[in-house]
């Protein structure tokens, strides 16, 4: 997830996360996970998200912000056949990354092409999926929750 955030100011956090995103429970079980391989194809994380809040924890002081503040957006969709598109914008610059995504037990893993795989806890409430991260931030790591509404 590392590869969809920014690494000054606020604009640390876009992503992919990936941009990207991770789901550990349906609300309709009708649309249940399929197996593929060692990972799980989520059906409730198959669609086009958007990152709409970023939840930065600076030790025990969270700090909220949309991505309208952080100055990025982020857009994500993950397909069926186990690929995604992840569109993160920082000011006049735009970034796309493709790759496969899968989910293990409401862990994420994105796979950027050309790019070792990077996993991510998730979960996903109603239409929003949240995904937690670990982001670069002025040489340290900060945990994050990345907050993304299904469109």
């Amino acid at each position: 997830m590392k590869n969809f955030i920014y690494k000054n100011g606020l604009l640390f956090l876009s992503i992919l996360i990936l941009s990207l995103m991770q789901i550990s429970c349906s609300d309709d079980s009708s649309t249940g996970p399929k197996e593929e391989g060692d990972l799980v194809i989520d059906q409730d994380l198959v669609g086009t998200w958007e990152l709409t809040k970023i939840i930065a924890k600076f030790g025990t002081t969270p700090l909220e912000l949309t991505p309208e503040q952080a100055g990025i957006s982020n857009t994500v969709t993950f397909e069926e056949d186990l690929s995604f598109e992840s569109t993160s914008t920082e000011g006049d610059t735009t970034t796309v990354d493709l790759g496969t995504w899968g989910t293990n037990n409401g862990i994420l893993t994105i796979t950027i092409n050309g790019e070792e795989p990077e996993t991510s806890p998730y979960s996903i409430v109603g239409n929003v999926a949240t995904i937690q991260s670990t982001v670069p931030y002025q040489g340290l790591e900060i945990n994050a929750d990345l907050e993304f509404t299904k469109q």
